[in-house]
């Protein structure tokens, strides 16, 4: 895909290494890459480890907009591509596990020293310190370690992942946040600096209500399925042909809500006249509204809710909301040319700029694709990359 000069975002002109893999860390270059950074992914010589999991779907999506290099790290000349190429870049992302960066010879010291001005950003399960620092790490371990899994799930079923990564999004995001506040610090200093994002650290963050909750009380939120501990009705309810969320949290959402199904006298009940009263019999409430929403279809009764102003939506699949006319309107869904599979559906970034999302510039690169080119711009003749590629120091990808 042709990078074109005029769909360059707010970062065009910053240079990006990326030597990170699986999710978070590619996910944070990724964000810089959609607003015009450019972005070189460092691979191993065997690829990304996300290329292979969902046929690679993780891989299309957290890949985009960067071009695509695979060096042998624990060989001298692939460390000096790394070097060459840090030497004028302004951002290098790196989510290995604590201290490996330093025994390439590729850390921050060292790295700092070659360049002043570099942003330097270390993504891991644990952070920089800590006893914990060597730990590996993935998403639902961090999951269950924070917290989140054990307050997730139905109250009489074992604790639930959330499917979704979030917690390496999320991570992602503070990544990204991190540099790009560097990047304005540097403006005023000439200098950069070591950002340390922590997966734990974020999850914890996410779970801020309930920690502070917890200083205080002493009380452990507990698994409430579908519904909203802090509300009532707010959770799943049954249809006839599925399942509806209704989250009614004020007193007029509530009136609304018994009018719109005919329910007058459940809502002049004293019991129900106040939101502590409704969480304190939320149980028995559920019961006597489950009765009249089975009665309707999903779509149908979305439809009645929303007309008298109740936050409501029937629950989807993923093939029923790609679908939807407000979805497709809002220009998510980007069809790109992938070699050898054709044309994949990615999601592109959630941010609008004067009502227009980020281009997708480039496509997510094969493994080794743009090698060959990168060293060039970097000084190495065809003779010497072509030796690298002979003694497995370098991979260019062959169509």
């Amino acid at each position: 895909m042709e990078i074109h000069q005029e769909l360059r975002g707010p970062l065009q002109g910053v240079k990006v290494v990326d030597l990170s893999h699986v999710q978070a860390g590619p996910t944070c270059s990724m964000l810089l890459g959609d607003m015009g950074a450019e972005v070189i992914k460092v691979e191993s010589l065997t690829g990304d480890q996300f290329r292979l999991p969902m046929n690679g779907a993780n891989f299309f999506n957290f890949n985009r907009n960067k071009r695509g290099i695979a060096l042998d790290l624990k060989k001298r000349e692939g460390k000096e591509v790394v070097l060459k190429l840090t030497e004028k870049a302004d951002v290098l992302v790196e989510n290995f596990l604590p201290g490996a960066m330093d025994r390439l010879g590729l850390g921050y010291e060292t790295i700092s020293q070659l360049n002043p001005r570099i942003i330097y950003c270390s993504i891991s399960g644990f952070g920089q310190t800590g006893p914990y620092r060597e730990r590996p790490a993935y998403e639902p371990i961090l999951q269950a370690m924070s917290g989140i899994m054990d307050t997730t799930g139905e109250p009489d079923r074992p604790p639930a992942r959330i499917r979704p990564a979030m917690i390496d999004y999320c991570t992602a995001m503070n990544a990204a946040f991190g540099i790009a506040v560097s990047l304005i610090e540097r403006q005023k200093t000439g200098r950069g600096q070591r950002i340390d994002v922590a997966l734990l650290d974020v999850a914890i963050n996410a779970m801020s209500p309930y920690v502070t909750q917890f200083k205080r009380t002493g009380e452990l939120p507990k698994r409430a399925g579908s519904s909203q501990p802090t509300a009532a009705p707010f959770q799943a309810f049954e249809t006839r042909d599925g399942l509806i969320y209704i989250g009614a949290a004020t007193d007029e959402m509530w009136k609304n809500l018994c009018r719109a199904l005919g329910l007058e006298g459940l809502s002049s009940n004293p019991r129900y006249a106040t939101r502590q009263g409704r969480i304190e019999h939320k149980e028995e409430l559920a019961e006597e509204l489950n009765k009249v929403t089975k009665q309707y279809r999903s779509q149908d009764l979305e439809s009645k809710l929303l007309a008298m102003d109740v936050p409501c939506a029937k629950i989807r699949t993923i093939g029923e909301i790609i679908q939807e006319p407000h979805v497709l309107s809002r220009g998510l869904l980007e069809e790109v040319n992938y070699p050898a599979l054709g044309k994949i559906v990615i999601v592109k970034s959630p941010i609008f700029f004067s009502g227009k999302s980020a281009p997708t510039r480039l496509r997510a690169p094969l493994l080794g694709e743009h090698t060959k080119e990168v060293l060039i711009e970097l000084g190495y003749n065809d003779h010497q990359i072509q030796d690298m590629i002979n003694r497995g120091i370098v991979k260019q990808y062959e169509p």
